[in-house]
């Protein structure tokens, strides 16, 4: 029955509840699915940011792990994900895969529980695609797609279970996913990172050799177009349009302006790394974007962007290959965020109070154990499993896009 038929029809109190309840169902619905489509548009983003960051010879490749990030999150974060981060007790399993194969379970409440499920599910691909971006160029795409369906099936789930999204074994505040999201993404990446290599010609006797993107204009949109998605990511993580937040907005919005400040800052004008420090930015409010104030918001991503091309730099001293950047942009910038929630989201500092220094300090340092030691065992164990992790140096030098795809980029550029 229609909403407007409902309310005409309405006779008594109990009536009139059903129907606004109705109405509230519908909004949250199509607030959440509108919100999630925009958290689905940063996968587009992180395909032109990290297509950008590498050479014409892997950009195919770059492409391919993004869509397929997808494909298989859809199917993991359905079966087992989606039940995984809010219970780890087997009969809600079986419960939920006796449900999934009929429409009738769903019909009630306007299929709020499916549009919870597809909000989860937006999440989960994004913790799983940043992985990407560390690992580019030297990969083989059957151990990369098989390290992002555990993830997106096991890893981040169990990360939100134990965190505050799910049974909060470990309390700490994270409105929209500084550590749950970013930070760990950004840290199974440099697990995997680390199990993986460098690669070939990236490091000469110690000394780090720059290999550079084939097109920073595209890096750019990607960065911004994560940027417009990223309103998806933290608005819609009121979960309800009763309790959307304009100060959500601000402060996501003063992040990404002081995020790319402190990179542009930082790096002396580079437009790589100021493009990366809007992401960071907008990473580190994502933790207390609900609870510190504008001033403090923009004070977090300048932080967060300052830090990009140090601890890039640093990475790079220690003869760890991060291609994109995704460790400073995802995992320090997770981590800070969320020690800043702590600080800007005290009282005396303009925040609500609702937060615990205490508790942000040992998730970060929760996160990063958890993120980079699994990472690191994953990526070694997917590629005793494959019998290799990475490809040959010969298909290395050849490229991603002709030994795995068959077929390049820019393919007027072989007929020229």
């Amino acid at each position: 029955m229609a909403t407007a038929d409902l309310f005409a029809n309405a006779t008594d109190i109990n009536s009139i509840v059903q129907a606004l309840t109705v109405m509230a169902n519908a909004s949250d619905v199509f607030f959440l699915v509108v919100m999630g489509v925009l958290v689905f548009m940063m996968q587009w983003g992180f395909a032109m940011l990290e297509g950008g960051q590498v050479r014409k010879k892997n950009v195919n490749n770059v492409m391919m792990k993004n869509m397929v990030d997808w494909f298989i999150g859809c199917i993991s974060w359905l079966l087992i994900g989606g039940i995984l981060c809010t219970s780890i007790n087997p009969a809600d399993f079986i419960a939920w895969w006796s449900k999934i194969f009929s429409a009738a379970p769903f019909l009630v409440d306007n299929g709020l529980e499916l549009a919870n499920w597809f909000f989860g599910l937006v999440f989960a691909a994004t913790a799983a695609t940043i992985v990407s971006g560390g690992v580019a160029e030297r990969i083989k795409f059957g151990a990369y797609v098989l390290i992002s369906l555990i993830i997106t099936a096991f890893l981040y789930p169990f990360f939100v279970y134990l965190g505050p999204w799910g049974a909060e074994i470990i309390p700490w505040h994270d409105y929209a996913g500084s550590l749950v999201v970013h930070g760990l993404g950004g840290f199974l990446a440099l697990g995997a990172i680390l199990a993986l290599g460098p690669r070939v010609g990236r490091f000469i006797d110690g000394r780090p050799v720059p290999i550079l993107g084939h097109n920073i204009p595209m890096a750019v949109f990607g960065a911004l177009a994560l940027a417009i998605g990223w309103y998806g990511f933290n608005v819609g993580s009121s979960l309800a349009l009763g309790d959307i937040s304009g100060l959500v907005c601000a402060t996501t919005t003063l992040a990404m302006a002081g995020g790319g400040i402190g990179a542009l800052i930082a790096s002396k004008k580079d437009v790589l790394f100021t493009a990366n420090g809007i992401v960071a930015g907008l990473v580190a409010i994502c933790s207390g974007t609900d609870i510190v104030s504008p001033i403090g918001g923009l004070l977090i991503g300048l932080i967060a962007g300052l830090q990009v091309p140090i601890v890039y730099r640093l990475l790079e001293k220690y003869g760890i290959d991060d291609v994109c950047g995704v460790v400073p942009v995802h995992g320090t910038s997770g981590v800070i965020g969320a020690i800043l929630a702590g600080i800007f989201g005290m009282t005396a500092l303009g925040g609500t109070g609702d937060v615990s220094l205490v508790e942000q300090i040992i998730a970060s340092i929760f996160c990063i154990i958890y993120g980079t030691g699994l990472g690191f065992i994953l990526a070694k164990v997917v590629g005793i499993v494959l019998g290799g992790l990475r490809v040959s140096e010969e298909e290395e030098k050849i490229g991603l896009d002709l030994t795995e795809h068959k077929m390049p980029a820019y393919p007027e550029e072989s007929v020229l």
